[in-house]
């Protein structure tokens, strides 16, 4: 990962911790993105972290839930900027959180609304920056959030992580779990398109 994110990571995990302990929330998170794609071999500049994130109660479901999250999170001095998609939106619930000692970096908060998403967190596994351990979407995961959001950076991320094969890649275990998400054909195309460069 990139060591210049790690003083912003050593004030993110406390605050997400102090979230889950001081509030009346549990809350469970996981590096994704451009951090995530670098820790699995494929090294590429990214200039924010984006985060995945449940919560129970969910501000997905309950608004009191999002103003509660907000208050405490402002109060430790964070920038706190909520969007919610429409109906049909691939991400219906982003919080961007901006670090108080970092007025140029944002970390964007996407709130998962699948159970695969959610078994996804259950699956993250702890990586150490530095001198703060986070934990970080597994590589078979992070390719199908990649794949379901499908930009053509996504898909190259895909690609990387696919050629860079990192050992906890279960390449037969991803194509059962590709073709219960309907993402088989995505899947195979990043694949050959490794297996060219």
């Amino acid at each position: 990962m990139t060591e210049h994110f790690a003083p912003v990571i050593s004030a993110l995990v406390p605050l997400f911790r102090a979230t889950s302990s001081v509030l009346p929330i549990r809350f469970r998170y996981a590096v994704m993105g451009g951090l995530a794609v670098s820790t699995w071999g494929t090294v590429r500049a990214t200039q924010d972290i984006d985060v995945l994130a449940d919560a129970t109660p969910s501000p997905l479901r309950a608004a009191s839930v999002e103003t509660r999250l907000a208050r405490f999170w402002e109060a430790k001095k964070w920038r706190v900027e909520w969007r919610r998609g429409a109906a049909d939106d691939p991400v219906p619930l982003l919080v961007r959180l901006g670090p108080p000692a970092c007025r140029h970096l944002w970390i964007d908060v996407v709130w998962v609304h699948r159970q695969w998403q959610r078994n996804a967190l259950q699956r993250a596994v702890p990586i150490r920056i530095a001198t703060t351990e986070m934990p970080v979407v597994h590589p078979e995961d992070l390719i199908l959030l990649k794949l379901a959001a499908g930009g053509p950076q996504d898909l190259l991320d895909v690609e990387g992580i696919v050629s860079a094969a990192p050992p906890e890649l279960d390449m037969a275990r991803l194509r059962r779990r590709a073709e219960r998400l309907r993402l088989s054909r995505e899947l195979n195309r990043c694949m050959a398109r490794a297996r060219q460069t």
